[in-house]
């Protein structure tokens, strides 16, 4: 961003290294299966930016503003987690990138989902209304109204980030960084999600190829998918959709989980910088 003047200072709270971590904590779920997988997720490095934002601070969001604040950051990362929140490595890696320079915001999409209407089309709309006023709000707080706006997200939160670039009119969307994508998905978080049983086949659910059909151009769509990633499957079809605008990016050992932030953040690094790059070639 060179040329640009420096990005005032995001607004609100910082706490010391002995503080609370802002974000909602992890819901409890009612069956074995998934709290055991609960218990898996925590740790982390806790987001210790408390938004100046009431209603910021009331939702499931961690903050990881860009530690370069001399200037503006590299792009606003907004993170999708997955069927069981926001979890230990997605904070790994949103803290990761906070120290290259990326301004990132992590939500645990869980208690959004659960809180829209039952039944389509006002499900749809719903969400639709509700993620763009957070995703603005966010990008807002953290004064990065103006830098790359890049939609990320892992598993289900992937296929939702997908969904939200294509039908949610949050301005112009540089890109999407898709984790573990399947080809199916849902606006819902279900316990055979959690459990990855396989994918939805509801008939609210949808295709994720015809999501990247319509992503709005320019746009680029970054996968990024373990070696061992069951899933791998859907890439051929998802690529095909995307046309020039979609790449792959292997994690080498990784499944479907992507834990190992010291594995997959090079990999994520990579593939935010080509989704970056057109950008980069105009200036």
């Amino acid at each position: 961003m060179r040329g640009m003047t420096a990005a005032p200072e995001p607004r609100g709270l910082y706490l010391n290294s002995m503080g609370k971590a802002s974000g909602s904590a992890l819901a409890v779920v009612g069956v074995a299966l998934a709290s055991a997988i609960l218990l898996a997720c925590g740790g982390g490095p806790a987001a210790t930016y408390i938004p100046h934002d009431a209603t910021l601070r009331a939702l499931p969001l961690s903050f990881y503003p860009s530690s370069q604040r001399a200037r503006p950051a590299s792009a606003f990362v907004f993170f999708f987690g997955n069927d069981v929140g926001f979890w230990k490595p997605h904070r790994e890696l949103a803290a990761a990138l906070a120290s290259d320079g990326y301004s990132v915001v992590g939500i645990d999409i869980r208690p959004v989902l659960a809180s829209l209407p039952d039944r389509e089309p006002a499900r749809d709309s719903a969400f639709a209304a509700r993620i763009m006023s957070i995703i603005v709000a966010s990008r807002h707080e953290l004064s990065a109204d103006s830098v790359p706006l890049i939609l990320a997200g892992h598993s289900l939160g992937a296929e939702i980030a997908i969904w939200t670039a294509a039908h949610v009119d949050i301005g112009r969307v540089t890109g999407v960084l898709a984790m573990s994508p399947r080809s199916r998905s849902h606006l819902r978080a279900t316990l055979n999600d959690i459990a990855n049983r396989g994918e939805p086949t509801d008939a609210e659910s949808f295709d994720v190829g015809d999501a990247v059909r319509a992503l709005p151009a320019p746009a680029r769509l970054a996968i990024v998918r373990g070696e061992h990633d069951k899933y791998a499957t859907a890439d051929s079809a998802l690529i095909s959709a995307g046309g020039a605008r979609a790449d792959r990016y292997v994690v080498p050992l990784a499944g479907h989980s992507l834990r190992n932030i010291l594995i997959a953040g090079y990999v994520v690094s990579r593939a935010l910088g080509w989704i970056l790059q057109p950008l980069a070639a105009r200036r």
